[in-house]
């Protein structure tokens, strides 16, 4: 257990290292660094493209003047149903502090919007937390592991907000709606933010259990499965059944133009 707990530390290390790139001369600057991030790390878990982008709009989304588009925001805190978008990570740290220091402890933050109450050991400080490659790495691995619990990425998307079927149901509705749009270009980085060569190798990241499932999601999700299953098995008895009659009706035919043959009739007219 004690290696493990180095190497999942180390990985996590690596990962603030790599994280605080942005900071450094001639790397990203904040308006780029969501958007840099949540490519980099669709590329590398198989997300499916810009869903993981798409999610970062709707969780950190702002209107940026500058470029006329929406873009996911570093520095962005929540609490209470209230986003605030500060323009340094000191100030969403300090803001973390305050809401802390006031008994509030349902926030989200960063680029992706982790939950540091429904993930409490998601990450090593608030550094870590407003770190776009870190706070991305987590949510990046969180999605892929509700993945792997529901085998259906938009799933997956929508209990990534909450495990609430209404909730999720609606959440599912807007990220769609994001998700599509950004196929129009609209909230689609310059392909320069992401070169290579202005990012860090990906390092390696701690395995991420998959958050337990709730017994009435459970329900709700096999209850979606075998309704999945009863239309495609009766699909197939359709198809089936079409083919049947098809069949019947050509040997019928056949039977026609052999009778009609041996009457004398023309061979091969039309039925």
């Amino acid at each position: 257990m004690a290696s493990m707990a180095k190497a999942a530390m180390a990985g996590l290390v690596a990962v603030l290292a790599a994280g605080t790139a942005w900071a450094t001369p001639g790397a990203l600057p904040p308006s780029q660094a969501c958007a840099a991030q949540t490519s980099r790390y669709e590329t590398a878990l198989g997300i499916p493209p810009q869903l993981l982008h798409a999610i970062s709009i709707v969780e950190s989304g702002r209107w940026d003047a500058a470029r006329r588009a929406i873009i996911a925001w570093p520095w962005t805190v929540s609490s209470g149903g209230r986003g605030q978008f500060f323009p340094t990570k000191a100030q969403a740290i300090a803001q973390v502090r305050r809401l802390r220091a006031k008994g509030i402890r349902n926030i989200d933050v960063g680029c992706m919007q982790v939950n540091l109450s429904y993930h409490p050991n998601a990450f090593a400080s608030l550094d870590a937390a407003f770190t776009p490659a870190t706070n991305v790495a987590y949510a990046a691995r969180f999605l892929k592991a509700l993945y792997s619990s529901t085998d259906q990425w938009a799933l997956a998307a929508s209990y990534y907000h909450s495990q609430t079927p209404s909730l999720a149901a609606a959440y599912r509705r807007r990220l769609m709606k994001v998700w599509g749009d950004i196929g129009t270009g609209e909230y689609r980085p310059p392909a320069s933010i992401i070169r290579e060569a202005s990012l860090p190798a990906l390092p390696p990241i701690p395995a991420l259990r998959p958050r337990p499932v709730s017994p009435q999601v459970a329900a709700v999700s096999r209850s979606w499965a075998s309704h999945s299953r009863k239309v495609r098995a009766e699909a197939a008895r359709i198809a089936a059944a079409y083919r049947k009659a098809t069949l019947a009706a050509y040997e019928q035919r056949q039977v026609h133009l052999v009778d009609a043959s041996d009457d004398g009739g023309s061979f091969g007219a039309p039925y």
